[in-house]
This record gives structure tokens, C-alpha cells and sequence, in this order.
């Protein structure tokens, strides 16, 4: 009998603990009037961690069509007169501060463009149109990077290459130097 007993206490608190309840000892938790604030714990100020893409809302977002995005990076970059219209898309003010900087910034600094590129294309759910015009985006910016570091090889080895014949300049002006004498 008092194995039972012992068994059906431990199979009950067991549920309880898997369940999530909370044995309190006959002790009444008191109400009070004012609610205690809550306070995030989990708070992180790491400016390197990967951002999260914006909660998903219950009414589904209206993004804005292909044509209308390469419309505002052409129009952002210069070139090209949009017509007006009063639709607001979600992520449009995101797009054009991103296609703005990138058309401003390609060609000095493109891994700073391609952090930007990649922090937009996390932000939001974008529909396949836009994911696809992004990755085009972030072809063309992978392509900036690496022709930035391949025009840097190009200049250190000139630097080189200048820097040898001037030696050997030298050392030409010294024999003649030394046959004069």
C-alpha cells in the first residue's frame, strides 16, 4: 500500500514538473493591484549577430512587384523619372535608402555594401521576384570585390615592378659612376 502510494506521488509531481506547474506549499500568491514590470532578460547588444527577419503580421504583407524595384534602383542611382504613386510597399523605404547608398558606395567600399545587401535580404520575406533581383544584386557586388582586390594585387605588384627597376637604376648609375673615375 505505501508503495503505491510513493508511486502515484512521484508519477503526480513528475506530471506536474513536465507540465509546467508549480508545487507552492499551500502558499497563496498575493494580487496586487499594480502590475510589476516586465523585464527582458535576454536583451543582447552584439552589433555582429545575425539579424532576424521582421514577425511574420496576420494580414499578409503587400510587397511591391520586380519592375517597381529595379524602377526605384534605377531611379535611386539617377537616370530614370518615377511616376508617382500612393501605394506603399512593405520594405520600400528600406530598398531605396539600400539602392541609394549602393549606387553611392559601390565602387569605394563594396564589402560595406554587400553587409548592407545582406542585412535588406534578411529583413523581410521577400516574395521569389525580389529574392531573385537580390542575389543579381549580390552577384554584381561579389563581382565589385573581387575586381577590388584583384586591381589591388595589380598595383602592389607594379609597386614592385617600380620599385626593382629603380634599384637597378641605381645600381646602372653607380657602375657608370665608378668606370668615370
Amino acid at each position: 500500500m505505501r508503495l503505491r502510494l510513493i508511486a502515484i506521488l512521484c508519477v503526480l509531481s513528475s506530471s506536474m514538473v513536465i507540465s509546467g506547474c508549480e508545487i507552492n506549499n499551500g502558499q497563496e500568491e498575493r494580487v496586487s493591484i499594480t502590475p510589476a514590470p516586465v523585464v527582458d532578460t535576454k536583451i543582447t547588444n552584439d552589433k555582429n549577430s545575425k539579424p532576424s527577419p521582421k514577425p511574420r503580421p496576420k494580414i499578409e504583407p503587400s510587397y511591391p512587384p520586380a519592375e517597381q524595384v529595379i524602377a526605384w534602383h534605377a531611379n535611386q542611382c539617377g537616370g530614370f523619372k518615377l511616376v508617382p504613386k500612393k501605394d506603399i510597399f512593405t520594405g520600400e523605404n528600406d530598398l531605396k535608402r539600400f539602392f541609394k547608398f549602393m549606387c553611392l558606395n559601390i565602387n569605394d567600399d563594396p564589402n560595406t555594401v554587400m553587409t548592407k545587401l545582406l542585412k535588406l535580404d534578411l529583413a523581410y520575406f521577400w516574395p521569389d521576384d525580389i529574392k531573385q533581383y537580390l542575389w543579381l544584386q549580390k552577384q554584381q557586388v561579389t563581382m565589385q570585390i573581387n575586381a577590388k582586390k584583384e586591381q589591388q594585387a595589380l598595383n602592389n605588384k607594379m609597386q614592385e615592378t617600380l620599385s626593382s627597376l629603380a634599384t637597378i637604376e641605381q645600381q646602372l648609375l653607380l657602375r657608370e659612376e665608378t668606370k668615370e673615375q
